[in-house]
């Protein structure tokens, strides 16, 4: 639901706020638990584990590579927040945020915010599980961590269906062949909707005549390929 807008973006619906908050907190507890115990961690850690679970690869202690966890936290929430914002970025605000095309934005935005969220408090976990790995406590991350993955997983799952619910079937707008590229690509400058039916008007698509709309995919290409070399390099440090 949009509660109200304010200029050049529409505002987020109260449970995105929630969301938003909670990872905040959630990255600012794996923070301070991470720096509590970074002394006491030995200088060696073990970071690879053989079938048996017995140790088989250490490395030495880093900042980051004991914070790896907070630094993908980071990356989550980043993504989610830049992604969020692109979605609610519209010029006519204002005076357009009960159109369908204003509910889709905020409601793909809360079920962002919820899925990211959900990841971040999953690292939190996985901070608390590597600390105890690193001391010397069992030689895995342990069955919590296995089951909390799952539970996220059926989590996100949940999101997304919900959302899908929640994104009544647009109406297709009139068909003007020069808003259309290769036949299903919309690109119209003059529209100010981020989100506009398809040809069909089946489901959504987006406007690529909206510089947000490359903005989007540019952020999911380094969220999926960017990100991952990041964290990779961190760890192997």
């Amino acid at each position: 639901m949009v509660t109200r807008t304010s200029r050049g973006f529409l505002h987020e619906s109260a449970l995105t706020r929630y969301a938003a908050t909670l990872s905040v907190l959630a990255i600012a507890a794996t923070t301070l638990f991470l720096g509590w115990h970074y002394e006491a961690l030995p200088d060696i850690l073990p970071v690879h584990f053989g079938a048996h679970g017995g140790a088989n690869g250490w490395q030495f202690k880093t900042v980051p590579r004991v914070f790896v966890t907070v630094f993908v936290q980071l990356g989550i929430f980043i993504a989610g927040t830049s992604v969020g914002t692109l979605l609610l970025s519209r010029k006519d605000a204002p005076s357009a945020s009960t159109l369908p095309d204003a509910r889709a934005a905020v409601t793909a935005t809360e079920a962002i915010t919820l899925m990211s969220t959900t990841w971040v408090v999953v690292q939190s976990y996985a901070a608390f599980a590597l600390v105890r790995l690193w001391s010397g406590v069992g030689s895995t991350l342990g069955r919590g961590y296995t089951a909390l993955e799952v539970a996220a997983i059926a989590a996100t799952v949940a999101v997304m269906v919900r959302a899908q619910k929640q994104l009544s079937r647009p109406e297709p707008l009139p068909y003007v062949p020069s808003h259309w590229r290769l036949g299903q690509l919309y690109c119209n400058a003059e529209d100010p909707a981020l989100f506009v039916p398809t040809r069909d008007g089946r489901r959504w698509t987006l406007n690529f005549g909206r510089p947000a709309a490359a903005i989007l995919l540019g952020v999911i290409l380094i969220v999926g390929i960017a990100a991952p070399t990041v964290v990779i390099a961190l760890t192997l440090r």
